[in-house]
């Protein structure tokens, strides 16, 4: 544990010299930004080139990963790096069962999909998949722990949420105050759908619902595979509420209450291994962002009405999201 602490504060610690680099260097920023990008991305080669964490055990022709998947699903390097270590698996003759280490509120339809897939893969090398939850598996922290062997949960995880969530925001009023109006020229009436600069109308609302639809359709199926229920008997749970553990326990969505020794000790045991080694694999160079989440400070001042405005223009369109509807209130009490 305390070899593993000193990864993460190398790796925070390396970030924190690419901040400083980024703050106190002259230059263009042309340059600046060069030299930034060739320092981190030497300072990740080295970190990704250390050897895997061991948490425990010492047959190192018998390993057991424990992936973790901490955050938002994004379509990123960090869920690139989960799909990369689930391939690993596939090459690895050594590794006899995944384990993701699931803290998740969901996000990207199309991330938490690549995930997924990549799991059915491993399991069909016979390779057993485990879910143990944490905290917050929720949405697509659930869509990807569905296809596994075996869920794992704490009396204490939320999990479920099980729908799909597409954001949007109207700016109208705001235009309107200050002379604002929009002047799009577009080859089809839906080109500009969801636009943020008026309210969406009846049609557009029917269109985004459309597919919406069709994404909860894929969940339903997925959860549905993956925990041997009918559709029927997922869509009667899948409302976009959140359970706890013991209520998932009991409603067929996780299989046991428990934690990473149980799912080791459980995978150990089907599959007759001898004191496997359990190594963790992590991202280290992103913990910058978990020890550094922020560089503001509270006398930072409000945004006025206007910096708001560019901040919504200049945000991502309308988007299907497997994400917890709390999210924002879950991520804020984690920092």
């Amino acid at each position: 544990m305390e070899n593993k602490n000193k990864k993460r504060w190398l790796a925070a610690g390396l970030a924190l010299i690419v901040f400083l680099i980024s703050a106190f260097s002259d230059g263009s920023k042309d340059i600046k930004e060069r030299q930034e990008a060739n320092f981190y991305d030497q300072a990740r080669q080295r970190l990704m080139g250390a050897e895997d964490e061991v948490l425990y055990g010492t047959n190192k022709a018998q390993r057991i990963m424990v992936v973790n998947v901490d955050g938002l699903i994004a379509n990123d390097d960090s869920n690139d790096y989960i799909v990369e270590k689930l391939d690993e698996a596939l090459d690895d003759d050594t590794i006899k069962g995944v384990i993701l280490h699931v803290n998740s509120p969901g996000g990207s339809v199309y991330a938490s999909e690549k995930i997924a897939k990549k799991i059915e893969e491993v399991k069909e090398k016979n390779i057993p998949v485990y879910s143990v939850m944490q905290e917050l598996a929720a949405s697509g922290g659930y869509y990807i722990s569905a296809p596994c062997d075996k869920i794992y949960a704490s009396n204490e995880t939320f999990t479920g949420s099980i729908g799909v969530i597409m954001q949007s925001y109207s700016l109208e009023g705001l235009f309107e105050k200050y002379g604002i109006k929009e002047q799009n020229i577009k080859t089809g009436k839906m080109k500009d759908a969801g636009s943020t600069g008026r309210d969406m109308d009846k049609e557009e609302k029917e269109y985004f619902q459309g597919l919406v639809n069709s994404a909860f359709s894929r969940f339903v199926k997925v959860v549905a595979d993956g925990r041997d229920m009918s559709e029927d008997e997922v869509r009667k749970l899948a409302d976009g509420r959140v359970y706890d553990g013991s209520q998932a326990v009991k409603n067929g969505l996780v299989d046991e209450i428990g934690d990473l020794d149980d799912a080791v000790a459980d995978i150990t045991e089907k599959g007759e291994l001898f004191d496997p080694m359990v190594v963790e694999k992590n991202e280290l160079a992103n913990s910058f962002s978990k020890y550094f989440p922020e560089f503001s400070t509270n006398t930072e001042n409000p945004k006025s009405d206007l910096a708001i405005l560019k901040e919504f223009m200049e945000s991502e369109g309308n988007k299907p999201m497997y994400l917890y509807g709390a999210y924002n209130e879950w991520d804020k009490n984690r920092k």
